[in-house]
């Protein structure tokens, strides 16, 4: 920041408008979160938002679910157990009958094999979701902790402005008095102030609204919260790797191996399906026992039940997951093309957001300290007015927001490259 003794002459002094201004300022920067305490960084606000119990009651319950899918098809059908009684009309001609049987379906066409296979490959398509969904919920923690810090800064630079404007109007009522500036100079400044606080109060507000919904992300988020009043981080992004590095590893995507895995698991059950030919039957053996009046006896009872595949073949069944297949193999191959093209994309737009900021940085930051150089000398000589003054300083302002609101863009872009890209290796 410029120092204002060179294009006044003056050291500020206090006066009852500045110090009611100052006052203001003062209470505004009370408002927002203190700077005191320890800063939330973004690893502390990941592990406390991913480690809630909620998060992780619904990671477990997915995970049950498709374990139980694998137990129901590594079981055998349970046996049966069957009684009958034959009991004549005429007891005296003709015996008692009991018969026992126990039966058991089994299966030789393998069958029971792929569906357990089908249920191991639908277990790792619900792990690979998990992780997908997770790495959203992780983007959206992200962006809200990003989107604070983003406003964190701005604010700052607006507190920075408006305390700066403040000192120099200081400095105009006192020379206004001696009739070295015009009442003009002085009122234009006012007003300057003036604009500077509304703005100070619109980036409060947008500030507080980010830290509620930085609250709304877990339980005990405004708790945790509260005791850190700020985050601190680097607003700027590092460099992605490059892009051939994520475009070879595409198939790693969460995304797209949970695809993958319930395209696998599918065709499995259509191959279980298709196996109609080898009916399963059910065998039966048991013992069958005859009282009569005259004698009794026991025998052995075998039985076998084997289901004729005559009206019906499983069409049905082997219909409907063929269509299926077709369905999750049409939508794998569109979620490739689209996430290889977001890919593409938001690589191109991260790396030319970088070199923006750099350019910014460099280029940018130089060529606004020489315009505020000019505008204090210019000023202090007789050559321009305070509105030229005003604008100057206005733009070292705007300056310093476009380049925190260029990071910005950089860090969401990244943010969401990284949330594409889950489950790829570096």
């Amino acid at each position: 920041m410029i120092s204002t003794k060179p294009l006044l002459f003056l050291k500020p002094i206090n006066n009852r408008l500045y110090s009611a201004l100052w006052l203001l300022s003062t209470t505004l920067l009370l408002a927002l979160p203190s700077h005191a305490k320890s800063p939330l960084t973004e690893s502390e606000l990941l592990e406390q938002v991913m480690q809630q119990v909620s998060v992780q009651d619904w990671v477990n319950g997915r995970l049950d679910e498709a374990q139980s899918d694998i137990m129901a098809a590594s079981h055998w059908e349970n046996p049966t157990f069957s009684y009958a009684m034959d009991l004549p009309g005429k007891r005296d001609q003709n015996a008692f009958e009991n018969s026992y049987m126990l039966s058991q379906q089994i299966d030789l066409s393998g069958r029971r094999g792929l569906r357990q296979s089908a249920a191991q490959q639908n277990l790792q398509a619900v792990e690979a979701g998990i992780e997908s969904r997770l790495a959203a919920f992780q983007a959206q923690t992200r962006q809200r902790f990003f989107e604070v810090l983003h406003l964190q800064h701005r604010v700052d630079v607006v507190n920075a402005w408006s305390r700066h404007l403040n000192e120099l109007q200081a400095i105009l009522q006192k020379r206004e008095r001696a009739g070295d500036v015009s009442g003009y100079d002085l009122k234009r400044m006012q007003r300057e102030c003036a604009t500077a606080m509304t703005r100070q109060q619109t980036e409060t507000a947008a500030l507080q609204q980010s830290w509620e919904k930085l609250f709304a992300l877990w339980p005990d988020g405004a708790k945790v919260l509260s005791a850190t009043h700020t985050v601190s981080g680097e607003l700027l992004p590092e460099a992605p790797l490059p892009l051939e590095n994520y475009l070879n590893q595409l198939q790693q995507t969460a995304a797209l191996r949970r695809l993958a895995k319930q395209q696998s698991a599918l065709n499995m059950n259509a191959q279980a399906a298709q196996r109609w030919q080898i009916p399963q039957f059910k065998v039966g053996v048991g013992a069958k026992t005859f009282d009569a009046t005259t004698y009794s006896d026991t025998g052995v009872l075998v039985n076998i039940e084997v289901p004729l595949p005559l009206w019906s073949q499983n069409n049905a069944e082997r219909l409907r997951l063929q269509a299926q297949t077709q369905q999750a193999d049409s939508e794998y191959q569109w979620a490739y093309q689209q996430t290889q093209g977001e890919i593409k994309g938001l690589w191109l737009s991260l790396n030319g957001l970088l070199q923006a900021a750099a350019n910014i940085e460099h280029r940018g930051q130089a060529l606004s300290d020489g315009l505020t150089t000019i505008a204090v000398s210019s000023y202090r000589g007789g050559e321009i007015g305070i509105l030229e003054l005003l604008d100057a300083y206005r733009e070292r302002q705007a300056f310093k927001l476009e380049r925190l609101d260029l990071a910005y863009k950089a860090r969401l872009a990244r943010i969401e490259l990284d949330r594409l890209t889950a489950g790829m290796t570096p």
